[in-house]
C-alpha cells in the first residue's frame, strides 16, 4: 500500500492522507494548479514535505537510498526533453542503467516495449527528429523497460493521438493486472472514468474525494472542483462527457 500521511508542501500539498491500495490505477485529478504534479513528485522523492510522510509497504519512503528507490519505482514526468540525437533504440536501453535484472530480462523488456508502443520504424532515428507524440511515445516505452512495482506517470496521454492513448491506457490497465500500483495525474475525465480503478480529486492542494469514479466524479463534486457540470455518455465500450461551465 502507498499511503500520504498528513502531508504538508507549501503553497502547493496541506494535510493530505490517502491510501492507495497495491495493484490498482488509480488517477489524480482536478484543475491546473490543484497539485497533482506534486503528488506525484513527492512519491517520486523529488520534493521535499514539510510535514507529514510518504509509505510505501509501512516504510517512509525518505529512508529509501536512491538505489532502492530506482528499484522501486519509475516516473514520467509531465514533460520529456530530449537535447541529444540519440537514436530510439539506444535510448530505451539507456533506460535501463542502474536496473538489477538479468541480460536476458532487460533484453526482453526493451522488446516488449518496442512492440507494444509499436516503436519499429523509429527505432533507428534520433529522438529529436521525433514529433512531439512520437517523443511521447518513446518516453512510456522507456518507462515500460524497467518493469518496476510502483510507477508514476504525470499526464502521460498528454500530445498522443487519441489511438495512443487507448493503447497506452490499455498498457496501463495490463501492467495492473501483473500486479504494479500506477499513479496517474490526468486531465481527461472520461479516459479517467473508463479505465481508472479509484480516483483522488484535489482542489487547492487538498483532497476534494477519494474513491470510485462513479463516486469521485460526482454533480457535486464537479461543480465544486472545476465549475462545470456534466452529462455522461455510457456504455459497454467506453465513457464520454459533454461538459458546460456553470458561469458561462
Amino acid at each position: 500500500m502507498l499511503k500520504f500521511v498528513d502531508v504538508t508542501i507549501a503553497n502547493r500539498l496541506t494535510s493530505l492522507s490517502v491510501s492507495i491500495p497495491t495493484g490498482k490505477l488509480v488517477g489524480v485529478v482536478g484543475p491546473n494548479g490543484a497539485g497533482k504534479s506534486t503528488l506525484l513528485k513527492t512519491i517520486a522523492g523529488l520534493t521535499h514535505i514539510e510535514h507529514g510522510r510518504v509509505e510505501y509497504e509501512q516504510t517512509d519512503l525518505r529512508s529509501y537510498s536512491a538505489d532502492k528507490r530506482r528499484q522501486l519505482l519509475s516516473y514520467l514526468p509531465q514533460f520529456s526533453q530530449f537535447n541529444e540525437p540519440v537514436t530510439v533504440g539506444n535510448l530505451l536501453q539507456l533506460s535501463q542503467m542502474n536496473i538489477r535484472a538479468s541480460s536476458a530480462d532487460l533484453a526482453c523488456w526493451q522488446q516488449n516495449a518496442m512492440e507494444n508502443f509499436e516503436l519499429g520504424n523509429l527505432q533507428c532515428r534520433p529522438i529529436t527528429e521525433l514529433s512531439g507524440g512520437e517523443q511521447r511515445r518513446v518516453a512510456i516505452a522507456c518507462m515500460a523497460t524497467c518493469q518496476r512495482p510502483l510507477m508514476l506517470l504525470d499526464e502521460p496521454v498528454s500530445g498522443l493521438d487519441l489511438y495512443y492513448q487507448l493503447l497506452t491506457m490499455d498498457w496501463l490497465k495490463t501492467c495492473v493486472k501483473k500486479g504494479a500500483t500506477v499513479v496517474i495525474a490526468i486531465h481527461d475525465l472520461a479516459l479517467a472514468a473508463q479505465y481508472c480503478d479509484q480516483l483522488l480529486m484535489l482542489n487547492n492542494g487538498k483532497a476534494v474525494a477519494f474513491g470510485c469514479p462513479n463516486d469521485v466524479l460526482s454533480d457535486t463534486n464537479l461543480a465544486h472542483t472545476f465549475q462545470v457540470s456534466v452529462d455522461w455518455l455510457c456504455n459497454e465500450n467506453g465513457v464520454a462527457m459533454l461538459a458546460n461551465r456553470l458561469n458561462g
